[in-house]
């Protein structure tokens, strides 16, 4: 027994919006930095890039896109939320700058978070500026995969 037409047209039409509702465009990720975005020269900082879906990988780009890093290292903040983290051991004058990220599910790239601005401080004397630690990279992004640059 074949099935009716009318019940073949309606399993045509939910496939149909199944696969439109897939083909549209992912949600904008956000970014954001911890401790903040104003960050003592010498000191780390964390960027934290999170979307409201499961993805794969995550990318942090600078303002001219030249630069930028990936990563698969990715977590579920919650249920519905993934992040992932590119931690700055020991920033430096050349890290301030504006950030931004995007992520990639399903072979396809969401749109660009707005932009985040770092801005590095001079420090006013030896005490608020430890040395780096032996073993960090100063001044790279460590925990990622990728385009292997020393800073988004």
């Amino acid at each position: 027994m074949s099935p009716h037409p009318t019940t073949l047209l309606g399993l045509v039409l939910c496939l149909a919006q199944t696969i439109h509702t897939q083909e549209g465009p992912l949600p904008r990720p956000s970014i954001s930095a911890e401790p903040g975005t104003e960050i003592p020269l010498g000191r780390p900082v964390t960027f934290v890039c999170r979307s409201p879906v499961r993805v794969q990988t995550f990318r942090l780009e600078r303002e001219d896109r030249s630069k930028f890093n990936d990563t698969k290292d990715v977590s579920q903040a919650s249920p519905s939320e993934s992040e992932a983290r590119f931690r700055i051991d020991s920033v430096s004058e050349g890290n301030a700058g504006r950030y931004r990220c995007l992520y990639e599910k399903s072979t396809r790239w969401s749109k660009h978070s707005d932009y985040l601005e770092l801005v590095v401080k001079e420090t006013s004397g030896d005490t608020d500026s430890p040395d780096t630690e032996p073993g960090s990279s100063a001044g790279t992004v460590t925990g990622t995969e990728g385009s292997g640059c020393d800073a988004p």
